[in-house]
């Protein structure tokens, strides 16, 4: 016969609503495309599929920082 104890029970509680909560965050990313950036609303990415500006501007701005 299986015991769990209540310690057991909390914490398989905690990694399965974790685990929801992941997957949750990566089906409403995958939907909203861009829509997450400052500029979601006219974001030209979204639009017409292409590159997104709002992280080509990010990688720019990293890659310029490493260089220093």
């Amino acid at each position: 016969m299986i015991c769990v104890n209540p310690t057991d029970f909390l914490v398989i509680a905690v990694v399965v609503a974790l685990l929801a909560l992941a997957i949750r965050s990566i089906v409403r990313s995958n939907k909203r495309g861009c829509s997450g950036c400052a500029s979601g609303s006219t974001c030209s990415a979204h639009l017409t599929g292409g590159p997104c500006p709002a992280a080509k501007d990010m990688l720019q701005n990293a890659e310029k920082a490493l260089r220093k």
